[in-house]
């Protein structure tokens, strides 16, 4: 009788726990959620990615953010909404990816473009976050705040060293002049393509940057240029350069723009219900390292791509009569050249079926080039960093640190290149003639792809291949892209493929898993921290959503499509 009552007693505790949690989170949604009216506020605090994470726990660990998509499409519904009177930015932390800004700029210019207000306020800027308060009407700096928009700069880094030191080498084989991946491993600085690459990467940044500031801020040029040079302003020197408006505190900057009004939390509007109308798009997304398999966001490798995941969604929206065309969105460095290949057949069978248009986001490079090639059509934005055409493969030797650690292994081996992968030495010159032949007939086919899906001359693609890195303004030039914009700039090809009038409304649908009510509700009660600083793990998630780790696991002998490099301009 007593382990009765025990039993009964530990079922009611755990009923109390459920109806308490669940009234706690209705609390929350309760106070949080209120009715979407007046001046939408947006704290912008975040890196954020083209999938949602899946799972109740994702906002756990540091994911409780919007896509860029749901941003997007978000600040165009509220810019045609009646109930939506203005808009008030708090920035705190820009994106990393300098295209990620240049898309939230347009959509946010595009929503003072419909003559709504729109006010920036600051505590302290780099050039990413000034870049998104330039799209505003008016740039409020806080009195203590700081400025610094120090220019462009790129960090290149080289282990030979390091790895020498530990015993190790890399040893790689590579096809194209500029496909530099390998020599942050074999090399101790960089080749003279290499740096010619990065210098003009970060030129193009520089003068982007500059024409920016000047074009928002009606200044001159060179003017803008000897400001960029000094580089760090205090609340007086940003007001006195004219590179802000005003100087006030936030609550302060609110009510001299807006008055009284009431305010809607941004996040809170994207989770209220919009109108369906229009025909329907599928958003298809090849996010993070390119990799055979399901996509997802592995906690110690960032985002992968998986070419099932990314094949299935394209069969599923070929297949589905109500889709009338396929938006590709593409944020990818590359990965295996084979889960690339998988890709890139399965849209050539898609595009016999509705159209397909390329969204670039931030990187769109090597593998995310090769699986975007033979789209209808391409769009990219001007920071957005794609090309790349290339291969390399190699793998590390590591037979000197097994020594040093006094580790002795033995081999029995059947087949003249049975150890060719492993890790007890260097390739021979058999063994890298043989990968290099692989790897220059990979090369001819993925620029004869490139040609046939650009509609190109093999030697004009050749003439902007050998694994060189462009922006999207440049590649634009080298016929790589065919125009520059975000998201809207992609849909609005979308409608002159499907004869639909310009600014006809469109209705994007994805096929990835939605989140329940239970995790709407409690994304909405973890929102009390900020979204991307307070989050546990933060440093190293930043560091798992590079996909060093996801690239770092392909490195066996395998043909890789991978960018040469990760630039960030802050």
């Amino acid at each position: 009788m007593k382990k009765f009552w025990i039993v009964l007693g530990l079922i009611c505790a755990l009923t109390a726990a459920g109806l308490f949690a669940g009234w706690y989170f209705l609390q929350r949604l309760g106070t949080t959620a209120g009715p979407v009216r007046g001046v939408l506020y947006w704290r912008v605090d975040a890196d954020y990615p083209e999938r949602r994470d899946e799972g109740a726990f994702a906002a756990l660990a540091g994911r409780d953010v919007p896509v860029m998509h749901e941003i997007t499409s978000g600040l165009s519904r509220a810019a045609r909404d009646d109930r939506v009177t203005g808009l008030f930015l708090e920035i705190v932390a820009a994106p990393s990816d300098w295209a990620d800004v240049e898309e939230l700029r347009e959509a946010i210019a595009a929503f003072a473009g419909a003559g709504k207000p729109v006010t920036a306020w600051l505590s302290f800027a780099g050039s990413g976050e000034y870049a998104l308060a330039l799209a505003a009407d008016r740039i409020v700096l806080a009195p203590e705040g700081n400025l610094m928009v120090p220019g462009a700069s790129a960090q290149m880094q080289f282990l030979a060293g390091t790895l020498e030191k530990l015993g190790m080498a890399a040893d790689y084989v590579h096809v194209g002049r500029y496909k530099s991946a390998p020599e942050a491993m074999t090399r101790t600085e960089a080749t003279e393509p290499h740096r010619e690459m990065i210098a003009s990467l970060v030129e193009a940044h520089y003068r982007d940057l500059v024409a920016l500031i000047a074009r928002d801020r009606g200044l001159d040029e060179a003017a803008v240029a000897g400001l960029v040079d000094q580089g760090l302003f205090d609340g007086a020197g940003a007001l006195a350069a004219a590179l802000v408006d005003t100087l006030d505190y936030q609550d302060a900057a609110f009510r001299a723009d807006f008055g009284e009004a009431e305010s809607t939390p941004f996040e809170d509007y994207l989770l209220s219900p919009g109108r369906g109308r229009g025909e329907r798009v599928a958003l298809v997304t090849v996010e993070g390292t390119i990799v055979e398999g399901e996509s997802g966001r592995d906690f110690w490798s960032g985002p992968l791509a998986g070419s099932d995941t990314v094949i299935e969604q394209l069969r599923d929206a070929a297949g589905d009569d109500g889709i009338a065309a396929v938006v590709l969105r593409v944020d990818s460095p590359g990965g295996s050249a084979t889960a690339s290949d998988l890709i890139w057949d399965e849209i050539n069978r898609t595009r016999q079926e509705k159209p397909v248009v390329v969204s670039m986001s931030g990187y769109a490079a090597s593998g995310g080039y090769y699986v975007a090639c033979p789209a209808d059509s391409i769009f990219a934005e001007p920071g957005t960093l794609t090309g790349s055409i290339g291969v390399f493969a190699g793998k590390m030797d590591l037979h000197r640190l097994y020594e040093k650690i006094g580790l002795n292994r033995e081999f029995v081996v059947r087949g003249r290149n049975a150890l060719m992968f492993t890790d007890a030495d260097r390739f021979d010159d058999g063994q890298r003639a043989l990968l290099q032949g692989q790897l220059d007939a990979f090369y001819g086919r993925f620029v004869g792809k490139v040609a046939a899906g650009r509609r190109l001359d093999p030697a004009a693609v050749a003439a902007v291949a050998e694994g060189r890195v462009w922006t999207g303004r440049q590649a634009v030039g080298a016929g790589l892209v065919d125009g520059l914009g975000g998201l809207g700039r992609a849909l609005a090809a979308v409608r002159a493929l499907i004869g639909a009038e310009p600014g006809a409304p469109l209705r994007l649908v994805t096929f990835d898993p939605q989140p329940s009510l239970f995790e709407r509700l409690l994304s909405q009660a973890m929102r009390g921290g900020t979204a991307g600083s307070g989050a546990p793990f933060g440093p190293w998630r930043e560091f798992a959503d590079s996909g060093l780790l996801a690239q770092a696991s392909l490195l066996d002998g395998r043909p890789l499509a991978l960018l040469p490099l990760r630039l960030e301009f802050r």
